[in-house]
């Protein structure tokens, strides 16, 4: 009975206890801030001239890069040329090249845009990773010097600038 009487206590104990019930809340703030990402790759396949037809059209790569942007904002991808003229990297070459006989577009786009050394728009794209349609693209560039320059290798810095929209 004493027995009885201990298990029973013990149940009327816990069942006691289950009764009280305690609640609370917290409250608090996270900061997010906008963040982008910019990756490039590609580049080093340089187009040559080995056709009278490429000096009267121009050279293309095409493919030439592969851009991939993540961002928590809709962007926007501009692009400019560091100097107003292409640096002879070889001895006679051309010093008044300018930038603009390069052109550059989106492998899904329709028409080359002259680099001048005033950022100009490339692509706009909506936030996301690199799943993101849009977010993820190649880039081609066209070379076209015509007879205008001498011949010789040359070099342009260019300034890809991802933004906030």
């Amino acid at each position: 009975m004493r027995f009885l009487f201990t298990i029973l206590l013990f149940f009327v104990a816990v069942s006691a206890k289950a009764q009280n019930s305690f609640s609370a809340s917290v409250s608090g703030s996270a900061t997010v801030y906008a963040i982008q990402s910019l990756t490039i790759t590609g580049g080093s396949l340089i187009p040559n001239f080995t056709s009278l037809d490429h000096y009267l059209n121009g050279v293309t790569a095409e493919d030439y890069l592969s851009i991939g942007v993540k961002s928590n904002k809709s962007w926007t991808l501009s692009i400019n040329a560091q100097n107003a003229f292409f640096s002879p990297m070889s001895s006679g070459g051309s010093t008044n090249m300018p930038c603009s006989v390069l052109s550059i577009k989106t492998s899904m786009m329709g028409n080359f845009l002259s680099v001048s050394t005033t950022a100009q728009t490339l692509k706009t794209g909506n936030k996301g990773n690199l799943t993101t349609p849009g977010n993820s693209f190649d880039v081609d560039i066209k070379y076209n010097p015509g007879f205008s320059y001498k011949g010789g290798i040359y070099t342009l810095g260019l300034v890809y600038t991802l933004s906030q929209q």
